[in-house]
């Protein structure tokens, strides 16, 4: 059984002028009749209903975030190479860009409303005539009306998906931004802990000789020797591992920024094995805004509400699948035969296509949409709320660690005070080898607590950022960003 049922008003000649006033004015009163039939839509644009609860942090309304190149803050001119290099060569990167061209592709890929179709034919006939040429050239013209707006939902929900693609590929971006940040940080976390365990490793050599001269003086014991040593093979024994491991992020590092592990120094341009091995520190304060204002530049927000309008068009191109369709269309064909007249023939007419009776499918797939709809709305508040949930704690944990670091810097101050007054102190017999030992010990704790605080901080930062969406559109293309700007 078909799936419609076809009313064509009428292929007709066309002498001079074709009257079709009467046949295609009742096909559009009855269009437009049937227009006044169509349900509204049931959804408005989504609100983000929490900012209210955020004013008593401000004391007004919120100011949006900049996307801004936060890494910066950083200070590493090393690390702001290695960005420039990730955003351009990376392949996640490279794969997303085409996810948007296909998406893009895919949006101009749906019928346009009008379209004309040349066709042009030659032929030669034998017969007992003789031989007889034949040509043939046609123009055919077809125009669909959309009352309903059928083809304009299916634009809209193509563009909402271009839209989400680029989203997409900024959510990407950051991850990548994310990635090589933390990679970086850990590289410069392992190698001034490496550099630590050395500078300990020759202080505790240095109190196994002053152990050994001790005993050798009669001022000491065996015990405090065997001690000793074993303090410095304690710190040996962690030094091939931290080695193991600079390693392992600088072959992250060059993955990252589209290269082969290997001659890193040569193929990232700068020389990740040199330097002062200084740990990156962040100058930003904690007080930097509400979680209301990564609505900007949170990537997974923008998929999601892309997402929803998208579902919304698709729903509405469902019910504009509903009515009728009317479409107007002809040809216009020349045939021109050797040695006799030529002869031109043309038609138009307009077609009514009503909805095959029943219609239980369609009206499914109406159903099935608006609950997609639905769904398409929830996930965009629950991503919206998980967004707040995630920028709240980031904020928590870098205030923290801030904290954190201050306080550890003041212990290990404390503590390398402590070390010398012990070493003065056990030249005059008021302090013991085991008081410099312990002493010791509390100044490579307090050094590598510092080294790791730095550490956090500088990941808390990050995270903070890549919480709130920030240099998602760092990157971008001027072409890009103006494809997504003249979306119809």
């Amino acid at each position: 059984m078909p799936r419609h049922r076809r009313h064509f008003l009428g292929p007709f000649r066309l002498p001079a002028r074709p009257a079709l006033a009467g046949p295609v004015l009742a096909g559009l009163v009855m269009t437009c009749a049937l227009a006044a039939c169509q349900p509204a839509g049931p959804y408005a644009g989504p609100r983000f209903p929490f900012a209210a609860s955020y004013a008593a942090k401000t004391g007004g309304t919120p100011v949006l975030l900049a996307d801004t190149a936060w890494w910066t803050g950083f200070q590493d001119p090393v690390l702001d190479h290695l960005v420039t290099l990730a955003l351009a060569d990376n392949l996640s990167l490279a794969a997303a860009r085409e996810r948007v061209t296909i998406a893009r592709a895919d949006s101009r890929s749906l019928p346009e409303m009008a379209s004309l179709t040349p066709t042009l034919e030659a032929r030669a006939r034998d017969g007992s005539a003789g031989r007889r040429d034949e040509a043939e050239a046609s123009l055919g013209l077809s125009w669909l009306l959309d009352p309903y707006g059928l083809r304009r939902e299916q634009l809209k929900a193509a563009w909402a998906r271009v839209e989400a693609a680029d989203a997409e590929a900024d959510a990407a971006r950051l991850l990548v931004l994310f990635n090589l940040c933390n990679a970086y940080v850990d590289l410069r976390y392992y190698q001034r802990l490496l550099a630590v365990r050395q500078q300990e490793l020759a202080s505790r050599r240095q109190t196994e000789a002053l152990a050994r001269s001790l005993l050798e003086n009669g001022r000491g014991t065996q015990f405090n020797l065997t001690r000793a040593r074993a303090r410095v093979a304690d710190v040996q024994r962690q030094i091939p591992t931290l080695e193991a491991r600079v390693r392992v992020q600088m072959n992250q590092i060059a993955v990252l920024a589209g290269r082969a592990p290997g001659n890193l120094a040569g193929s990232l341009g700068v020389d990740l094995a040199k330097g002062s091995h200084g740990q990156p520190q962040s100058k930003m304060p904690p007080d930097i805004g509400i979680p209301a204002d990564l609505l900007r530049n949170r990537p997974d927000i923008r998929i999601s509400e892309r997402l929803y309008y998208a579902a919304l068009a698709d729903l509405g191109a469902a019910r504009a699948a509903l009515m009728p369709r009317l479409s107007l269309g002809g040809a216009i064909t020349l045939t021109s035969v050797s040695g006799g007249a030529s002869v031109r023939d043309a038609y138009f007419g307009p077609t009514l296509t009503l909805p095959a009776l029943p219609n239980d499918s369609r009206r499914a797939t109406v159903d099935s949409r608006l609950a997609a709809a639905r769904l398409a709305h929830t996930t965009w508040k629950a991503t919206v709320l998980e967004a707040i949930l995630e920028v709240e704690n980031a904020l928590l944990q870098y205030q923290a660690s801030r904290k954190a670091r201050v306080a550890t810097e003041r212990s290990l101050m404390l503590n390398r005070e402590t070390q010398g007054m012990i070493a003065g102190l056990l030249t005059s017999g008021d302090a013991t080898i085991d008081d410099l030992l312990d002493a010791d010990q509390s100044v490579a704790e307090a050094a590598a607590a510092l080294t790791d605080a730095r550490r956090q901080q500088g990941l808390d930062y990050i995270a903070l950022n890549i919480r709130l969406g920030s240099g998602s559109r760092i990157g971008t293309t001027p072409q890009t960003q103006a494809a997504v700007a003249a979306k119809p």
